[in-house]
């Protein structure tokens, strides 16, 4: 297994809901309750399969509410966390800004910082999958649209996964706890 940090490409950004799910100690999915979860993600991580935004780790940095834990993950480890290419991206979010606007400028949300269009930007241009514990909003209002409404549109194309989606996708099977 190589152990030098993007050995392979990536083939996964992750969002900072899935983040702190496993950082988090009432989920499922929580590191403090299946500890093989976290070790497998990490894995694909140190491999540079999984990868994020650098407006996640804003999003982890900005005011620590996201847990202490995470906030300190995230800032020694930096490097997981990619630098913006803003011609491309922006392409993207520019195509995404006249069906999504309030998607996009982030209308009606507590933060200023707000990584979703960056994430589903990075994912499009180097053909990533998210992972993401948002759900769907069910509504038609755009927005109120999360990751995985914007991931559906056809123009996009993109495959958003739940962090028990990966576990399905890669085969992964833990012991009963």
């Amino acid at each position: 297994m190589p152990d030098d940090l993007f050995s392979q490409p990536p083939e996964y950004t992750i969002d900072s809901s899935s983040l702190m799910e496993i950082f988090g100690v009432t989920s499922w999915a929580s590191k403090k309750i299946i500890p093989g979860l976290w070790e497998k993600v990490e894995e694909l991580i140190t491999q540079g399969i999984i990868i994020s935004h650098t407006e996640v780790l804003a999003e982890i940095k900005k005011d620590g509410t996201k847990g202490e834990e995470l906030f300190n993950w995230a800032h020694a480890h930096e490097h997981v966390f990619q630098t913006h290419q803003f011609e491309t991206e922006g392409k993207i979010i520019r195509s995404m800004s006249s069906k999504y606007k309030a998607f996009v400028n982030n209308t009606g949300k507590a933060s200023d910082i707000f990584a979703d269009p960056w994430l589903i930007a990075q994912a499009k241009i180097r053909g990533l999958k998210i992972i993401s514990e948002e759900n769907r909003s069910g509504s038609k209002d755009p927005a109120r649209f999360k990751i995985p409404n914007v991931c559906d549109d056809t123009e996009f194309g993109i495959k958003c996964l739940k962090l028990y989606d990966l576990t399905q996708e890669r085969g992964w099977k833990f012991g009963a706890i």
